[in-house]
């Protein structure tokens, strides 16, 4: 409403500045023509005056009212002519007209040098003459001739002009303020329309968008704040999210810590207290190491966790076939204590690594496959290249997985069978570290898993360099 206002008020000084000025300049346009008029219809009366004394050889007062009476019967109705003889009208071509003529400064010389004055002056009717007037001396008398022109058709024009500009103005007012309001609606409004977005978003409400779809500036600055707009949402969505996975993290940390704590001081206090048994001291005693081993594993597994999270990686040149051959050798005479085959599957070739990392990754997919299995089970370890990646399949045939359980087996402290993996010191925490490391290598993590028949884990880092395929 404010621009519709300004740009009514600023069309209309500007319509009212241009109309005077041309209102103006026609008016004096006719008025300096009427006054030319007047003159020359004096210097042709004059010439007339000239010619018939150059014709006889004298000139009298007959004479010149002779001529004057002729001229007055010649000319139109707008030129009036009076024969002054010093200040008494002796001759005038219109009746019942007084017009009023400065005499005095005619007859004193005080009027201009080519010795023809103009003036404007009114009759007794009111009418308006422009009056050019001279003098013609004739023996001892001194003769005024004026012509007197009718401008009142000039000042008709002028009126006429003023209230056509009058009517024009009103409508320029009308069409203006409407025309602005429809601008200012386009203009205005999607200005409007930004504020509010700015305002929303301020008051914390980051998936409002101002949706202005415009081919201009304020088109152009709409989608720019929409993107800020949905990167500032993406962050905060980000952030929150963070936020609850560490809220949910530290819940179940603290849920996880409890257990093992509470089991080992109740166990300390019954030793402490109380006479047992050799049996009895011996089963608290395994208990509390058992469940100290399980509260240290996990807080090596959640360090690496925030190692992972916070440092930079140091890649280095490493072979994939001598790590595997490696973990597999030491992990396999625990494993046939508990009657469960490994074996391996490499191939030659070097890539760039965090070996420690990665040593962790492999042993973690080992032990998860371990864990998903009575005994006489199987676990088989497959690495190779691909392009430029290396690739590592770990499978086994142990009880498998629900579908529904697949794509929440990276969360921390999550555990499809939550006796079983408590009975056999997880925490839960072994695939959350798994995909950190993925994700720390560029890579990607994919599983298959059937119940009953087993799971296959099939884990892609960036950086392999293949060479010398040997099984």
């Amino acid at each position: 409403m404010r621009l519709s206002i300004i740009m009514t008020v600023l069309m209309a000084i500007v319509f009212s500045l241009g109309s005077t000025i041309i209102i103006h300049r026609s008016y004096m346009s006719s008025l300096d023509r009427e006054e030319q008029e007047a003159v020359d219809n004096l210097q042709m009366v004059n010439s007339v005056f000239r010619l018939s004394y150059e014709n006889s050889g004298k000139f009298s007062e007959d004479q010149l009212l002779k001529i004057l009476r002729r001229l007055g019967t010649y000319k139109t109705s707008t030129d009036v002519f009076l024969l002054y003889k010093g200040k008494e009208l002796i001759y005038g071509n219109i009746q019942n007209k007084i017009i009023n003529v400065d005499l005095n400064s005619i007859l004193d010389g005080t009027g201009p040098d080519d010795g023809i004055a103009v003036n404007y002056k009114s009759d007794n009717d009111g009418l308006k003459y422009i009056i050019s007037s001279s003098v013609i001396s004739i023996g001892d008398d001194d003769y005024i001739i004026c012509v007197c022109r009718d401008i009142d058709n000039v000042l008709a024009l002028r009126k006429k002009l003023y209230n056509l500009y009058v009517k024009s103005f009103l409508v320029m007012l009308v069409v203006t303020a409407i025309t602005s309001w429809i601008l200012s609606l386009f203009i205005v409004q999607p200005i409007n329309k930004l504020k509010k977005a700015t305002k929303e978003i301020a008051d914390g409400n980051l998936s409002y968008r101002s949706d202005i779809r415009t081919n201009d500036e304020i088109g152009e600055l709409s989608a720019t704040f929409d993107k800020m707009a949905e990167e500032l949402d993406n962050n905060v969505n980000l952030l929150k999210k963070n936020a609850k996975e560490k809220d949910m993290f530290m819940g179940a940390f603290t849920h996880e810590l409890k257990t093992p704590m509470t089991s080992i001081i109740g166990y300390s206090e019954l030793l402490r207290t109380q006479e047992l048994s050799d049996e009895d001291r011996d089963d608290a005693l395994q208990y509390i190491y058992s469940e100290s081993k399980r509260l240290e594993s996990m807080s090596l597994k959640l360090l690496q966790l925030f190692v992972a999270d916070k440092d930079k990686l140091e890649l280095k040149m490493v072979s994939p076939k001598e790590m595997v051959e490696d973990i597999v050798t030491h992990l396999r005479p625990t494993l046939e204590e508990q009657n469960i085959k490994i074996i391996c599957r490499t191939e030659e070739g070097t890539c760039y690594l965090e070996p420690d990392l990665v040593r962790t990754l492999i042993i973690n997919l080992i032990d998860n496959a371990r864990k998903a299995m009575d005994k006489k089970g199987r676990i088989r370890v497959d690495q190779k290249f691909k392009d430029d990646d290396v690739v590592f399949i770990i499978t086994d045939n142990g009880k498998g997985m629900p579908k529904e359980a697949i794509e929440h087996v990276t969360e921390a402290f999550y555990r499809v069978d939550k006796s079983r993996s408590r009975a056999q010191g997880g925490a839960g925490l072994g695939l959350s570290l798994v995909s950190k490391i993925v994700e720390l290598h560029d890579g990607n993590i994919s599983f298959s898993s059937e119940q009953g028949i087993g799971t296959v884990v099939t884990v892609t880092l960036k950086g392999g360099n293949s060479s010398d395929e040997k099984e």
